[in-house]
């Protein structure tokens, strides 16, 4: 069971100001980092968003931007399957991000820790990260890319423990979610 969870923050649309990855390997959560990201639309930061996860453009403002980190993002992302909370935001993110500095797409797969959520747990009201996140008793502060990838390899990992999954293509076939290509 290898995967990387995924979660963005964004100053503005697709300009992320922070980046956190979880890697699981072997079914544990081996690792988890997060970085701020000087976004390519600074100074400007959306006023809801900066509402939302509370991030400044103070804060960013020595951040290296996502270029100058790609060379330590990259090791997290190729080669791999991507997972994250509403997936389809956080792979367009990621692409516009690639594209904006004119980085090569990393061969990856995803697939989306919502859609394995509303499989597992058809009962819940909402499979929102808060409210999956609070049923199994997952803490974190939410809105913090990190914290945020975390509690999603958490979710993914609890989803393919479910239906007794050997590994993440297993897990997917038994839940009836696909996996995408970066």
């Amino acid at each position: 069971m290898n995967f990387t969870a995924i979660d963005f923050e964004t100053a503005h649309a697709n300009f992320p100001c922070e980046i956190g990855l979880s890697r699981v390997e072997n079914g544990l959560i081996v690792e988890s980092k997060s970085w701020l990201i000087k976004p390519a639309c600074y100074p400007y930061m959306n006023p809801w968003n900066q509402q939302v996860h509370g991030i400044s453009a103070a804060q960013v403002s020595m951040a290296a931007t996502f270029e100058e980190l790609w060379s330590e993002l990259k090791p997290w992302l190729e080669d791999c399957y991507l997972v994250a909370h509403n997936a389809a935001f956080d792979m367009r993110v990621l692409r516009a991000s690639l594209a904006c500095y004119d980085l090569a797409i990393p061969w990856a797969e995803y697939f989306c820790s919502v859609s394995l959520s509303r499989k597992a747990w058809k009962h819940l009201p909402s499979h929102s990260l808060g409210v999956v996140s609070q049923f199994h008793n997952i803490h974190f502060n939410h809105h913090r890319a990190g914290d945020d990838a975390n509690a999603c390899a958490q979710i993914a990992l609890k989803a393919f423990e479910t239906v007794e999954a050997n590994d993440v293509q297993d897990g997917l076939k038994k839940l009836g979610v696909g996996l995408k290509k970066l």
